[in-house]
C-alpha cells in the first residue's frame, strides 16, 4: 500500500485525476452544506413537518388566493363579458376545477353566505390552509356594485398532492428532501472528508516528477509567491464584480456562480500546491518580491551606515533596535505625511503598505531564527552536545549567539566525555586491582588458616596470628566491596525483581541485628501499618541495601540512643526511613558521605571500608528506586523510595 502511494505521487495523471474529484467532493460538499442550511430553517429536520408547514407551500396557496380573489371572482361575477374575458374565465375555470387543481377556496360575505368557491366537500383528504379576510375596496367595489364590504377567504390543500400543478413538483421535491435528509448530512460529512484526504494527497505530490526524486519547480513555482497572492486577490475580485450578473435570470447567475465557485477552488487549490512545492524545496521567502525590496533596503542601509563610518557590529544591541526602529518610525511618519499632502495619492499608501509588510517579513525571519536558537538551547539543556544549530542563514549577533551556544555544546561533550573516560577508568581500575588482590589474599589467608591449626608455644606468635588473621578478614572485605561497588555503578548485577514484602524484608533484617544492636546499646523502634508494603525489586539485592545501612548504623550511631525505622506509602511510593544519631560529628556534606572510600568517622578510627553507603545508593538505583540522605546535626537520615504495587 505504502508503494501504491509513493508511485501515484510521482503520477501526473493521477494528479489530474486528484484535483477532478477534488473539486468534485469540494462542491458536493459545500452545496451539501447550503442545502442543509436551507432544509434546516424549513424545517426538514423537526419531527412530523409536513409539506404544508412550509413556506414554499404557503407562497403557493397566497398566490393562488390572490388571483381567485382578484381575477377570477370579478370575471365569474361580471354579466356581459368581452370575448377576451370570456376566455381568461374559460381559463379560470379549468384551472381551478377539480380534476385541474390542488387548491380550493370559499369566498363569504359578511354576512357568511358563500359568494363563491370550488369547494364542496370533496371526499379525498382535503385540509383548511389558512383563512384571511379581504375588503372589495380593494378590488375597485363588490362584485355586485354595493358599497364596501368584507369577504372572508378560506383555502384548502388537497392531501395528498395529485394533481400537477404549482403544488407538485415542490411537493415531490419536499418528500424526497425529508426522506434522505440524513442521508444528505452523512454524504457531506464524506464528500468534505474525502476533499480533505485529496487535497493532503496533491500537496504531498506537488513538486515530484518521476525519475527524480529533487523537487522540480515548474514556470508557476517560480513566479514570486506575492504576486501569485495579489493576481489570485485581484481576480477574484474582478469576477465577483462583473457587472453582467446583474442582468441575467437567476439560473444562469447561479450556474456563472457555480463556474466561478469552481475556478475559484481551482485557484486556491493551485495557490496551495505551489506553497507546498516552495515550502518542500526551502527559502520559499526568498521568491518573492517584498524579500527582494526587504533585501536592497536592508543594503543600501548597510551601505550608507558603512559610508557614513557606522560599524554596526561595534554597536550595543539595545542601540542596533534603537536605531533600527528609528528608522522605521521615520519612513512611516515621511509616508504618511506625503500621503497626505497629496491628498491621498495611491503610490504613498501602497509604498507604506510594501515597507510595514517588509519589516514584518524581516520581524517573521528574526522571530525564525530566535526560535533556532532556542530548539538549540533546549537541545544542549537535554544533553544532546553533538547536534548544531544551522548558522548559515543568520546574521549578526543572533549569528553570534548561535556559534556560542555551539561552542558550548562542544566543550559541555568534551567535557562530559573527559568526565565518563574518567569514570570508565576508575571502575576498570578497581575492578582489576580487586582481581589481582584475590590470588595473593586467598594465599594469605590458606597460610593464616594453616598456621592456627599449627602447636605453638609462644604466645606473641599467636597473637601475630590472630592479627594476620583479623587483617586478611578485614581485606577480603574490602576487596569483596569494591569488586561489588565497581558492578553495582556499571549495572553489571543480574537482576531478578519480584513481588517483595518491604515490611517482612525489614523485620527480618532487624532480627539479623539484634544481638549486634543490643552489644551497641541501640533500641530499635520499627514502625510500618498493618498488612504488606509491597515493590517490585530483587529481594537479595534489596536486602543488601539494608544490611549495608544497619551495619553503618551499628558502626556510627552513639550507644544509649534509638534507632527509628519506618514503612509506609503515599501517593503510590512505599517509603523506608531510617534515623540514627552519630557517635562522631557530620562535618561532612551529604554528597561527600555518598562518594567511595567516605566514612563518618573522619579519624579512620573504625573498620570500614566506606563503600557502603555508596554500595546501597547504587544498588537501589539499580532496581530503579531513589535513595535520598540528609544530616541534620548528628542526625543521620536515609530515605529509600520505590514504586507501590497493590
Amino acid at each position: 500500500m505504502i508503494t501504491m502511494m509513493k508511485n501515484l505521487k510521482y503520477s501526473l495523471a493521477a494528479r489530474i485525476a486528484a484535483v477532478f474529484l477534488f473539486v468534485l467532493t469540494l462542491a458536493a460538499a459545500v452545496g451539501g452544506t447550503i442545502g442543509i442550511v436551507y432544509m434546516a430553517n424549513e424545517g426538514y429536520y423537526s419531527d412530523g413537518r409536513s409539506f404544508y408547514d412550509t413556506g414554499v407551500c404557503a407562497g403557493i396557496t397566497s398566490g393562488y388566493a390572490n388571483t381567485v380573489y382578484y381575477e377570477y371572482l370579478p370575471l365569474s361575477q361580471e354579466e356581459n363579458l368581452s370575448a377576451k374575458d370570456q376566455f381568461y374565465l374559460k381559463q379560470y375555470e379549468t384551472m381551478f376545477s377539480k380534476e385541474n387543481t390542488n387548491f380550493f377556496f370559499t369566498i363569504t360575505d359578511a354576512n357568511g353566505e358563500t359568494v363563491f368557491s370550488n369547494y364542496e366537500e370533496q371526499d379525498y383528504g382535503t385540509q383548511l390552509f389558512y383563512t384571511f379576510e379581504q375588503s372589495d375596496a380593494a378590488n375597485g367595489g363588490s362584485p355586485e356594485g354595493a358599497g364596501d364590504q368584507r369577504y372572508t377567504v378560506n383555502c384548502y390543500v388537497k392531501d395528498p398532492i395529485t394533481v400537477k400543478d404549482d403544488y407538485y413538483t415542490p411537493y415531490k421535491i419536499f418528500n424526497t428532501l425529508y426522506s434522505m435528509r440524513y442521508m444528505i448530512i452523512a454524504a457531506v460529512v464524506l464528500s468534505a472528508i474525502l476533499a480533505l484526504l485529496l487535497f493532503i494527497f496533491l500537496l504531498c505530490s506537488a513538486g515530484h516528477k518521476k525519475g527524480k526524486e529533487e523537487i522540480v519547480l515548474n514556470a508557476w513555482d517560480r513566479i514570486p509567491l506575492d504576486l501569485c497572492v495579489f493576481g489570485i486577490f485581484m481576480a477574484a475580485l474582478v469576477v465577483l464584480n462583473v457587472s453582467v450578473f446583474y442582468y441575467i435570470s437567476d439560473i444562469v447567475r447561479l450556474v456563472l456562480l457555480g463556474v466561478v465557485l469552481i475556478a475559484a477552488a481551482l485557484l486556491m487549490l493551485a495557490l496551495c500546491m505551489t506553497f507546498a512545492v516552495r515550502v518542500k524545496a526551502g527559502k520559499w521567502w526568498e521568491n518573492t518580491v517584498l524579500y527582494r525590496v526587504f533585501s536592497f533596503v536592508f543594503r543600501t542601509l548597510r551601505l550608507a551606515a558603512k559610508t557614513a563610518g557606522i560599524v554596526t557590529g561595534n554597536l550595543p544591541l539595545l542601540w542596533k533596535t534603537v536605531l533600527a526602529f528609528a528608522v522605521y518610525l521615520f519612513v512611516n511618519i515621511v509616508t504618511f505625511i506625503l500621503f497626505m499632502d497629496t491628498r491621498g495619492e495611491a503610490v504613498f499608501f501602497v509604498f507604506g503598505l510594501l515597507f510595514n509588510l517588509a519589516v514584518l517579513l524581516g520581524l517573521c525571519f528574526l522571530i525564525l531564527q530566535m526560535q533556532a536558537l532556542k530548539e538549540g538551547g533546549k537541545r544542549i539543556a537535554g544533553g544532546d552536545y553533538i547536534s548544531k544549530i544551522d548558522t548559515k542563514n543568520m546574521f549578526w549577533d543572533i549569528k553570534a549567539h548561535a556559534e556560542a551556544l555551539n561552542n558550548i555544546g562542544a566543550g559541555m561533550s568534551r567535557a562530559v566525555e573527559e568526565r565518563l573516560k574518567s569514570e570508565r577508568f576508575k571502575t576498570e581500575l578497581i575492578t582489576n586491582v580487586s582481581h589481582d588482590l584475590k590470588t595473593p589474599l586467598t594465599s594469605i589467608m590458606n597460610y593464616v588458616d594453616l598456621l592456627k591449626k599449627e602447636t605453638i608455644d609462644s604466645e606473641t606468635a599467636r597473637e601475630y596470628i590472630e592479627v594476620l588473621d583479623r587483617q586478611s578478614a578485614r581485606l577480603k572485605k574490602l576487596t569483596e566491596d569494591l569488586m561489588e561497588a565497581s558492578k553495582a555503578s556499571t549495572g553489571n548485577i543480574p537482576l531478578n525483581p519480584v513481588r517483595t514484602d518491604l515490611v517482612e524484608l525489614v523485620n527480618q533484617s532487624v532480627g539479623e541485628y539484634t544481638e549486634r544492636f543490643a552489644l551497641e546499646k541501640l533500641e530499635v523502634l520499627v514502625r510500618s501499618p498493618q498488612g504488606e508494603v509491597a515493590v517490585y525489586a530483587d529481594g537479595r539485592l534489596l536486602w543488601r541495601v539494608f544490611d549495608n545501612l544497619l551495619n553503618n548504623i551499628v558502626k556510627y550511631s552513639q550507644p544509649g540512643t534509638r534507632v527509628y525505622l519506618d514503612v509506609g506509602k503515599s501517593a503510590g511510593k512505599a517509603a523506608v526511613t531510617l534515623k540514627n544519631i552519630s557517635k562522631y560529628p557530620l562535618n561532612i556534606t551529604t554528597d561527600e558521605l555518598l562518594e567511595r572510600f567516605v566514612r563518618g568517622d573522619s579519624a579512620r578510627t573504625t573498620e570500614g571500608s566506606g563503600l557502603g553507603l555508596s554500595i546501597a545508593k547504587s544498588l537501589t538505583e539499580l532496581q530503579r528506586g531513589s535513595f535520598d540522605l540528609s544530616v541534620d546535626g548528628d542526625l543521620f537520615k536515609v530515605v529509600i523510595r520505590f514504586d507501590s504495587i497493590l
